[in-house]
Parts: C-alpha cells; structure tokens; sequence
C-alpha cells in the first residue's frame, strides 16, 4: 500500500486542475473514460507509478488521472462556513490582481468551486477575492460567479441548457470545455439537485425515471436513442415542439446543437432504431 492510499484515510483529495481526463488504464494513450474538474472531490482508489486512480464522489467512475493533478487537503474546500463562489459562464478567468491587463492564472468551467475571502458585502463591486485549492489567492470578475446558488425548475434547467450550445462534442466530457450526450444531460439534471449516473445506458435505468411515451414529452425530460433498450447509445434533452438539445458528432456536426424528432437521423428509420423517453417521477422533482 502507498503514501497516497495510507493518507487517504485521514486526508480529502480533489482536482487541482481546471479538467482532467480520467482513462481506462495508467498512461497517457489509455481510453478516456470521463472526465474531473476543478474543486471535485474523489476518493483514491489505486497508484501506480506517477498515476492515480480516482472515484468521483458525485457519481461513484473510476478512471486513472496523472498523480499531479490531485491534492491533498486536511480540510474540507470550500470550507464549509465560508462563502462560496460557483461558476456560472462556460468559462470563466481568474487573475493574481484586480486587472485583465497581465492574462488569467487560470481559466476553470462551470460549476467550478472558489472560496471567496472578500466579498464585499452585497455591493457592486467588479472583483471577488478568492482562495484557490492549493492556497493562491486570486480574483475573479463578480459577473462570472454566483454566490448564492439555488436550485432550478426542470423549465429553468431546460433554458439554461441553451448556454452551451455549440460547445464541441467531448468523448468522456463531463465540463463545459466539451461534454458528451451522458455528461450534459448529466449536468443539466445536476442543477436541479438530481444525480443521475455517469452513461446514458445506466441513465434510462435509473430508478428515479418513470418510463413514458414519445408523444407525451415535455421540456426538460430525456430521450434515449439505440438499437434496444439494452443497447443505448445516446440521450438528448427535450425541448419542445420535437427539438431536443443533445451532444453528438452525427451528421458531421461533432458539437451540442438542436435536432428534430422527425429529422431521418432521430425519427427511428437512422442507425438508431429505438427510442425511448423518460420523466422524473413525482417525488424527484
């Protein structure tokens, strides 16, 4: 047993990187199997050599990441009683001064976690002070954070599904560098207090769904597409009026878009001849 896993038992860890690829096996040409980011915490499950292998809290993957990108804290972060800063833009700057002038000290993706060590009452002024993961202090422009998150509607989420589009197809990704079709609607759900798990296959499983008709959508729940139910190989989120919004590289578009239910790719007769729908049941919502 190593340094890392006899630590883990009295120390957290999390990324320390504004996204990192988890892979299949220890090294760098492995499959990419999803993705961390920035203030994510994870469990250590395995080392080897100069690789970690990591277990998101939020959703239970596993995969290998590079031992670098991994940090280890005696204390929870964000520190419970402090005030948190979450990021609300697809991306967002920090800088070492309260200036644009001299370029970022890093760029992290949505829903990345700050600390916030001035926040200056409920003024409105342009800068937060915030304390990175590795103790760096940093500020951040106000209009890229929020500070006081709350839950969204399933309509709400829906909306703000819309921020992303034309962010590039992403195998494994789980940020809003790039996702894949499981890892957006992953997030989107998120923003409801939902978790859903990691895969689409795993997703149209999921207990908190009940199984209902094509025909009987509404906005903001899922459609999964395959050649069997036991075969999935994509999900999009339903927008209305037959659009859905979904992540995919079909039809030479490898970027989040909008597609139709009656387009020949998505009505059944394309190469995914099974389609399903599902809705949250009553008491998930």
């Amino acid at each position: 047993m190593t340094s890392l896993l006899l630590a883990s038992l009295s120390l957290l860890y999390y990324v320390n990187s504004p996204v990192i690829e988890m892979r299949e096996l220890a090294k760098k040409d492995s499959e990419v199997v999803s993705q961390a980011f920035f203030a994510e915490e994870v469990n250590v499950m395995e080392e080897a050599q100069n690789w970690v292998k990591i277990q998101t809290t939020v959703d239970n993957y596993q995969g290998w990441i590079p031992k670098e990108a991994l940090l280890q804290r005696k204390e929870q972060f964000p520190i419970h009683s402090a005030l948190v800063a979450k990021v609300n833009r697809r991306a967002a700057h920090v800088y070492h001064v309260e200036d644009t002038v001299y370029g970022p000290i890093i760029t992290l993706p949505f829903e990345s976690k700050l600390e916030v060590l001035e926040p200056k009452g409920e003024s409105n002024s342009r800068w937060l002070k915030v304390l990175l993961l590795d103790g760096r202090e940093g500020y951040i422009q106000r209009g890229d954070v929020i500070l006081t998150p709350s839950l969204l509607r399933q309509d709400q989420m829906s909306v703000l599904s819309l921020h992303f589009l034309g962010l590039p197809y992403t195998w494994g990704g789980r940020s809003s560098f790039g996702y894949d079709c499981s890892g957006f609607v992953q997030m989107l759900y998120r923003q409801m207090g939902v978790y859903l798990p990691r895969d689409s296959k795993d997703q149209i499983r999921w207990s908190g769904f009940t199984n209902i008709a094509i025909d009987n959508l509404s906005p903001g729940d899922l459609i999964f597409f395959g050649l069997s139910e036991d075969k999935i190989r994509h999900v999009g989120l339903y927008l209305g009026e037959d659009r859905f919004i979904h992540s995919t590289v079909a039809e030479n578009q490898p970027y989040i878009r909008i597609s139709n239910l009656n387009d020949s790719e998505w009505n059944g007769s394309g190469r995914f001849v099974y389609r399903a729908a599902r809705k949250l049941k009553a008491e998930n919502q």
